[in-house]
């Protein structure tokens, strides 16, 4: 009995934890900044992204950043679509009222859509972060949409 439920929770596992529909792809990331994105999956359900961006969102907090993540993904049962989330790390440096640099320790979720029979990529995050050096506190307004295509 107890090998069957473990059985029935393997494959189950095994059903959620999809292979994506694409190795790589770049893109463009709008949000509170504006940046490039690049993904790449290193398992069937496990990715990296690193981004670029500058954050325009108010005047005192404009800064260049470089943001690195790794991503869980999950599929829904739906073609092309996958939840993911994960943990990853920014730093960069303030370019507007304020100045200096700063780090943050990262986290990402978000859901992501793969368009049948064509090489785009959709996906809608939120990005919290808590930053570490200079303004240091939880920021948790950091949500962007990234259109990328796949390599």
């Amino acid at each position: 009995m107890k090998r069957g439920l473990l059985l029935i929770i393997l494959m189950s596992t095994g059903i959620l934890l999809c292979a994506q529909n694409y190795d790589s792809a770049i893109g463009l990331r709008l949000g509170s900044g504006v940046g490039a994105s690049y993904k790449q999956f290193v398992r069937p359900a496990a990715a990296v992204e690193g981004i670029l961006e500058m954050d325009i969102l108010t005047p005192n907090d404009m800064k260049v950043k470089v943001t690195g993540l790794y991503q869980f993904h999950l599929n829904v049962n739906i073609d092309g679509l996958s939840l993911y989330a994960g943990p990853g790390a920014s730093a960069g440096i303030y370019v507007g009222d304020s100045s200096g640099f700063f780090m943050a320790i990262d986290g990402m979720a978000g859901v992501e859509y793969k368009f049948q029979n064509s090489p785009i990529v959709l996906s809608f995050d939120w990005n919290p972060k808590i930053q570490m050096i200079k303004n240091a506190g939880f920021k948790p307004y950091n949500f962007g949409l990234t259109i990328r295509l796949t390599l």
